[in-house]
């Protein structure tokens, strides 16, 4: 489609008088684009295939037992191992130029900021958009194959009309508002070690953060000593995630809690910074906009989730030298001036254990 001179916004608005080269700012939607992050630092990268295939054992044969002298034994085997299967998924996204308004800038005596650079932040901000939003979703449906396996795919909430804790994560509620308890090729209504960590509360307060330190004991496993534990050890962090209005609250509890006030120290003498804005069990709570207000999909109830992900369980995969991958500059012969550079990944997130990929606390849903 052509372009006409006056619509070159971009051009118009990049070789202004007096402009200085190269600078410009950006209105930034996310305060930290964590999932970016983590993908750019803490994935794991693996070979093609059409699926991420991994291993779990969920119970064993039972054949320990106390015994006495002569006792017999009847040798049983049963078939122990079930298949986490996870598909991949592809994002990608564009910018383009044409040549013309290149030329036109590179004749500018004043400072300018080079169109391909306007362009190229534009399209990643999208891609960074996409990633960040679609990390704290579940996907359309049980069919869907389109969008990854956000948090809320892997760690969900009470069902709806309980406020009873423990092991009962179990429903993953659809974007479209259906529901289902099959996570990863795994049903968790027949499988009970398949399930997450997840409680309730009503508000912010001292029986909240018993509900934690709950959480942090019942979700933390080792191996016996005289077993080797046949996972792969992975070293990452615990994370833990909410919206701003319950992170300010949480804030306001430990401030509460903080008896060293002293003198002019009118707000507290609560220390925070950038990275942290206060911690439970020394794991800084991390403010996430997409669960600002977040309501459920099938009752639209206001949950104010607050998510702990635990990162060596949960871990976000790419696929092998497919991920960022930029182009060489395209034309064609419809559009010969016109160039555009396309970059594309492939991606999903794997949980190995459900039981330690990290837990929830919710408000309760009503069905």
């Amino acid at each position: 489609m052509a372009v006409k001179n006056a619509d070159l916004a971009d051009l118009l608005a990049t070789t202004i008088e007096d402009l200085p080269q190269q600078e410009f700012e950006v209105g930034w939607d996310n305060p930290d684009y964590e999932f970016c992050r983590i993908y750019q630092k803490e994935r794991v990268e693996i070979d093609g295939g059409t699926k991420i295939v991994r291993k779990v054992m969920l119970s064993n044969t039972g054949n320990a037992r106390y015994r006495r002298h002569y006792d017999s034994d009847e040798p049983a085997v049963a078939d122990v191992m079930q298949t986490i299967e996870v598909p991949w998924v592809q994002l990608g996204t564009h910018y383009s130029w044409d040549k013309l308004e290149i030329l036109r800038q590179k004749s500018s005596v004043k400072g300018f900021i080079k169109l391909l650079s306007v362009r190229r932040i534009d399209g990643l901000w999208a891609m960074a958009e996409l990633v960040e939003d679609r990390a704290w979703m579940t996907p359309t449906n049980a069919a869907d194959d389109l969008y990854p396996y956000g948090v809320p795919y892997y760690i969900n909430m009470v069902d709806a009309d309980s406020t009873t804790g423990g092991f009962v994560g179990q429903t993953i509620r659809y974007q479209d508002g259906s529901t289902g308890t099959l996570c990863a090729g795994l049903d968790a209504s027949t499988n009970a070690k398949w399930r997450n960590y997840a409680d309730t509360y009503t508000a912010v307060n001292n029986d909240l953060l018993k509900k934690f330190r709950i959480a942090f004991m019942r979700t933390k496993f080792r191996a016996p000593l005289f077993v080797d534990d046949p996972s792969k050890s992975r070293s990452a962090q615990k994370r833990i995630y909410a919206g701003y209005n319950t992170v300010a609250e949480l804030m306001d509890l430990a401030d509460a809690k903080d008896d060293n006030h002293t003198g002019k120290d009118v707000l507290g003498n609560l220390r925070v910074d950038d990275s942290g804005l206060v911690m439970i069990n020394r794991i800084p709570v991390q403010y996430i906009p997409q669960l600002d207000g977040v309501a459920d999909p099938v009752t639209n109830d206001e949950t104010d989730p607050i998510y702990c992900v635990n990162y060596a369980k949960f871990i976000p995969f790419v696929q092998s030298d497919y991920w960022m991958e930029e182009t060489e500059p395209m034309y064609d012969r419809s559009q010969h001036t016109t160039y555009t550079v396309f970059l594309d990944g492939c991606h999903n997130n794997l949980v190995t254990n459900r039981r330690e990929c990290g837990f929830v606390i919710h408000k309760p849903i009503t069905a």
